[in-house]
């Protein structure tokens, strides 16, 4: 994972403010190149021509301090109480210091990320603020090749764990114990953290597109929904497999076609200049000639790097147009509740000549 701190003092530049204020775990994970955890309390400061400073909570404050020091990143504790004498601290609350931070008359913000911590901030500076999240997106959505290459390396490793979880399917066998295959494999392969929980589903468990594994068992005939992700190098995979477990019906092979087709049909349609909103059409579409388009409840897909779900949002009525370095999911999904739901997803990147499907190694449609 590498820190991106050029392109967070360019966005400066760009928008022409003297301070940025960002509190978004995700977005201080992409500028500096550091692990963060989802709920953690952040606030990353800089002003033109001073330090670059990031303000954690005490027990943030050694693994943070550790691993910006070779970036000359100032790190500052916030504690009123618990005073370490080989720790940098400021004796303040969030509120108190986030009120004498800013000296300027504008501030660059991440408005769009919501927290306790981003309220504070509009309602104490509430005009001052410039809204820098839709170029803090531009940025994201665009991978270098460090990117592609770390988002290609986590597609190799879940297909990994796919496969292990196919290979290891019994009757008795539970969706918890299933998911824990996955993890194993994964886990061997150097894998220390996941792009999310994940989701091993039987019927009629997999016939509701979130749902998590329980205890139910998988018995002589199912089918077997398998979406699942790892985080490689800092940036994420997103895969769903569907497994054949002993004979399906002939209503769920058409519906297995059905969204097999819609995902050709996407796929095939994925080129630099195209809205996103136009591929989620193409999908309903597509389904609706299956008389299927009803059951399909969901987006057709989303970006992913840092965070398994981030822009771009592939959706009806999306204007975000494609480009080159653009990565996301295709994954539309058919869903009749409390019986079966059937979901095919590839990960893709947009390149100048068209799509490249980086997930193409995985088999859409498993048979044990």
């Amino acid at each position: 994972m590498k820190p991106q701190i050029n392109k967070l003092y360019e966005l400066i530049e760009k928008s022409s403010v003297e301070e940025v204020l960002l509190t978004a775990p995700d977005n201080i994970e992409y500028f500096l190149g550091i692990r963060t955890i989802a709920d953690s309390v952040l606030l990353l400061h800089y002003r033109k021509g001073d330090n670059l400073r990031i303000y954690v909570p005490l027990l943030e404050y050694y693994r943070f301090r550790d691993s910006l020091s070779k970036l000359g990143v100032e790190v500052i504790a916030v504690s009123k109480t618990v005073k370490p004498s080989d720790a940098r601290i400021v004796e303040s609350d969030w509120k108190t210091l986030i009120g004498k931070l800013v000296s300027s008359d504008k501030v660059g913000f991440d408005k769009s990320h919501v927290s306790p911590l981003n309220t504070l901030i509009t309602s104490i500076y509430g005009d001052r603020i410039v809204d820098l999240s839709k170029t803090i997106n531009q940025y994201r959505m665009k991978k270098e090749d460090w990117e592609i290459r770390s988002i290609t390396r986590a597609v190799e490793i879940t297909s990994k764990g796919i496969y292990e979880v196919a290979n290891n399917l019994n009757e008795r066998i539970t969706e918890a114990e299933v998911a824990g295959f996955f993890e194993y494999r994964v886990r061997r392969e150097g894998i220390d953290e996941y792009a999310f929980p994940p989701l091993t589903l039987f019927k009629p468990g997999n016939s509701y597109p979130h749902n998590l594994p329980s205890n139910t068992r998988l018995g002589r005939r199912n089918l077997v929904l398998v979406d699942v992700g790892v985080k490689y190098n800092g940036r994420c995979s997103d895969i769903t497999r569907m497994i054949i477990w002993g004979r399906i019906s002939e209503e769920e092979r058409k519906t297995i076609e059905a969204v097999n087709k819609a995902v050709d049909n996407v796929i095939d349609n994925i080129q630099p200049g195209i809205e996103a909103g136009k591929l989620a059409e193409i999908a309903v579409k597509t389904l609706e000639k299956h008389g299927l388009s009803e059951k399909f409840i969901h987006g057709l897909g989303h970006g992913f790097g840092v965070l398994v779900h981030e822009p771009p949002y592939i959706r009806i009525g999306e204007k975000t147009k494609l480009e080159p370095g653009m990565v996301f999911t295709v994954e539309p999904g058919v869903y009749f509740a409390g019986k079966y739901g059937v979901r095919i997803e590839e990960d893709v990147l947009v390149t100048k000549r068209g799509v490249r499907v980086l997930s193409k190694m995985i088999e859409r449609v498993i048979t044990p």
